[in-house]
């Protein structure tokens, strides 16, 4: 402190010696006290003001780019922007503000208008859309570091706890119908969609955790399990895995088997060829175990009919791989390296990205008002069950014999073999001779 009082002498008599008037002379000291014992910012005496902002104007500027009667940014820019449709981004923006009072503007004691719901909104989506650090976004949203990730948080939680139920649940039977259906016309009825694993690349991964999270890449890594249909709506995920795990490790950790015994996740019983299947299938790569409901590509094809097959089954398996590339291209925090520290908020993110990825194609390929309407009353009624965990079974066994006989049925190797069989000469029947 005396140091400082002996700065503001030393510069004082510069002024002297300068012939600086007295009045700019008391003004310029008052300035140099000021600086020297300012060390913070805060509301206690000695501290520096808090950065003015001017919330209500900035979010008056946003509401005149794209919502006013003419806005400046059409409808085409705020969809490449924002990664959504503007009927979208309403109402995501207004369901978060029915729920959470922490999204709806508010004043605090000095009667200052904070931050309203969708500057709230829009510094989520642009953190998730842009992969942007959270310092960078003070300058345009005029939202500091620290608010910005609060807001990601709770963005990510009401995002989660509004819409998983809908967005993150499995086909119900007219879903997988229509699935079946259209893989059908593909060449391959039965089929459900497209099962593969991708790596989210963790920066801050903590140096005691790196030997297990450290793949085949050298960067710690955490392994998301999807298994998307041909539009690339996302049916299954599972995130979590360290990245030393291989696609089958991560198969035994998730959910999707106990989904296929317990919940008909794959459909009823299909035909193909003279026989008879019990559930549906999907398609993935060569590390899946040989189990039926996992149909893979003839690894060194020798007759036309596996050639054809082996080159349609890679084709139509990389419906998933064109999801991931959608997936990471339009959210590009999971393209780019991982700067968060916790897990949890890192499934957060990814289960977050995964529903807006699901409403942004129901979006696209719905009509909007149409779409609005089925999510009020999604909201409003209570949700179509799924089937139940029994169906497909033969009556008059106990529950633990038909989860048996349903598993035995899908560890069956022989049958894997039979249904790739069939499904080969239904493919060479179909489409051989085109």
């Amino acid at each position: 402190m005396d140091n400082s009082f002996e700065t503001v002498f030393e510069q004082a008599q510069l002024f002297t010696a300068l012939n600086i008037e007295d009045e700019e002379e008391e003004v310029l000291v008052q300035e140099i006290a000021h600086s020297q014992l300012s060390t913070g910012r805060g509301s206690r005496a000695g501290r520096k003001p808090n950065i003015e902002r001017n919330f209500p104007e900035a979010n008056q500027r946003f509401y005149n780019d794209y919502f006013a009667l003419y806005p400046t940014y059409d409808a085409k820019t705020f969809l490449r922007r924002y990664r959504m449709p503007r009927e979208m981004y309403v109402h995501i923006s207004s369901e978060l503000a029915r729920k959470y009072q922490y999204f709806q503007q508010r004043s605090d004691a000095a009667h200052k208008l904070g931050l309203s719901t969708m500057q709230k909104c829009t510094v989520a989506l642009r953190m998730l859309a842009y992969g942007a650090s959270a310092d960078s976004l003070d300058e345009n949203l005029r939202v500091g570091k620290s608010t910005s990730l609060e807001i990601l948080r709770k963005f990510c939680e009401g995002i989660t706890e509004l819409f998983a139920s809908e967005y993150l649940r499995s086909p119900n039977p007219s879903e997988i119908s229509k699935l079946r259906a259209e893989n059908s016309e593909r060449g391959f009825p039965g089929m459900v969609g497209s099962i593969d694993c991708m790596h989210w690349r963790w920066k801050n991964c903590p140096s005691a955790w790196k030997g297990q999270f450290q793949g085949k890449g050298q960067t710690a890594t955490i392994v998301l399990e999807v298994v998307a249909s041909k539009n690339c709506y996302i049916w299954h995920s599972f995130f979590g895995c360290p990245g030393t795990n291989n696609d089958l490790n991560v198969l035994y950790r998730s959910p999707l088997i106990a989904k296929i015994v317990k919940e008909n996740f794959l459909g009823p019983p299909f035909s193909v060829g003279d026989h008879l299947y019990e559930t549906g299938y999907l398609l993935g790569d060569g590390i899946y175990p040989d189990y039926p409901v996992f149909v893979k590509t003839v690894k060194a094809p020798k007759t036309a009919k596996q050639v054809l097959f082996a080159k349609h089954q890679e084709g139509v398996r990389k419906d998933v791989e064109r999801c991931f590339g959608i997936l990471q291209g339009v959210w590009r925090i999971l393209q780019v390296p991982c700067r968060l520290w916790d897990r949890k908020t890192m499934s957060q993110i990814m289960e977050t990205c995964i529903i807006l990825h699901n409403m942004r194609i129901r979006y696209m390929e719905t009509e909007t008002q149409e779409l609005i309407e089925e999510h009020n009353a999604f909201f409003e009624q209570i949700q179509e069950p799924l089937p139940e965990a029994t169906a497909g079974f033969a009556s008059g066994t106990s529950h633990i014999e038909q989860m048996f006989n349903r598993w035995s049925s899908l560890i069956d190797k022989e049958k894997s073999e039979r249904l790739q069989a069939d499904l080969i000469n239904h493919q060479w029947d179909e489409k051989g001779n085109n």
